[in-house]
């Protein structure tokens, strides 16, 4: 091809070198991955990788590499096939209440230097951001009006993320900052107390899904009630050197991988908004990953969580292969039957930033009955 024209076309009987990596699946497969709207798990390569309908051979690296690339590949290969249907995105607000502040931590020895944002007034609730990412992620509760009059919403930067700093006094730079579950859950505590927060309600997605659990497990009387999305136990993998590797431009590869695990409908702004947050720093995302998948990989842990202390609710999200709905449900199953678990229709691993309109009864639905089973 030469200025748009077809000069000569040439036979080509395959390359002379082995392909770096192959992707097979069946053709129904690759016609539902094509679709426009696309049904759960089968809206991107990688969700259909996890699941088994597709096969991967080669260097993972290379696999990794391309993620964006073959991100792209699809949504043309969507595009070809017809208008996708999206979500409406959030106008845009004349003025913000989310106010945000820095408040000291002490832990372990340690001082940190904690940035919050808090909007609101009323029973209080905590709220975690996911995996390598920062509290901008609950932007859509923070300024939730109506909920605001009832609710005093506090969402935090872990250290070493958003705005916080890392840690006073160790040389962090020295040590692996690999996230604990015992450091982590001590750390949700010792936040509250720091923000004179008693009995909170707390809610938080995937690695903050997770550590819901945890602290289910640890401190049930501390909480009003505990909320975790896009968590379980057990949770597995994710934790690799790939996030850090020197072949891998991670920030870029970053938002391949945060699309890959929202629903395909999310609004627009929504989903460059989410991937944004979330290609800030690979190595916070790494360090986060292995509470996920090494502190988290033991599933006798969830015996040991007693439901009948804490309102416990478990949510998982429809588009999301990394903690899919099958597992969510058998670990509130295995807890017992005082858990409350749905399957979120239309969202996948960010139900709070994805699509507002959708999250928006849950979460009221939710805050409602916690209040309601504990006054």
């Amino acid at each position: 091809v030469h200025r748009g024209k077809i000069e000569r076309v040439t036979a080509d009987p395959g390359p002379l070198t082995a392909s770096e990596m192959l992707l097979e699946a069946d053709e129904s497969v690759w016609d539902k991955l094509f679709e426009p709207d696309p049904p759960a798990m089968f809206h991107d390569i990688f969700a259909c990788i996890a699941r088994g309908t597709m096969r991967f051979e080669g260097d993972v690296r290379v696999l990794i590499r391309h993620m964006q690339p073959l991100a792209d590949w699809v949504q043309v290969a969507r595009a070809m096939r017809g208008e996708r249907t999206l979500g409406a995105d959030v106008a845009p607000l004349e003025s913000y209440q989310a106010k945000g502040g820095f408040v000291n931590v002490n832990l372990d020895g340690a001082l940190y230097k904690v940035f919050y944002f808090e909007a609101g007034e009323g029973i209080p609730v905590l709220l975690q951001h996911t995996a390598g990412n920062e509290n901008r992620q609950w932007r859509h509760l923070l300024e939730d009006r109506e909920l605001t009059k009832r609710f005093r919403f506090i969402a935090y930067d872990l250290p070493g993320h958003g705005k916080s700093d890392p840690p006073r006094g160790p040389a962090f730079w020295q040590e692996d900052q690999l996230v604990r579950s015992e450091w982590l859950t001590d750390f949700v505590v010792a936040f509250s107390e720091a923000m004179s927060v008693e009995n909170p309600i707390f809610m938080g997605t995937s690695i903050g899904g997770v550590l819901a659990l945890h602290l289910a497990e640890r401190f049930p009387e501390k909480f009003r009630g505990i909320v975790g999305m896009a968590g379980a136990i057990p949770t597995q993998g994710f934790f690799h050197d790939w996030w850090i590797h020197p072949e891998i431009n991670t920030p870029m590869m970053v938002g391949a991988i945060t699309d890959s695990v929202m629903a395909p409908a999310t609004p627009e702004w929504d989903r460059r908004l989410t991937s944004w947050f979330q290609s800030a720093n690979p190595r916070n995302i790494r360090n986060d990953l292995y509470f996920w998948g090494v502190e988290n990989a033991d599933p006798t842990r969830a015996d040991r969580i007693d439901a009948s202390k804490v309102p416990l609710y478990l949510y998982a999200g429809e588009y999301d292969y990394t903690c899919p709905p099958e597992l969510v449900e058998a670990c509130a199953r295995r807890i017992g039957p005082e858990v409350t678990y749905e399957t979120l229709r239309g969202l996948g691993h960010f139900p709070m930033s994805e699509d507002y309109s959708i999250f928006r009864p849950i979460a009221v639905r939710t805050l409602e009955e916690i209040v309601t089973r504990t006054s």
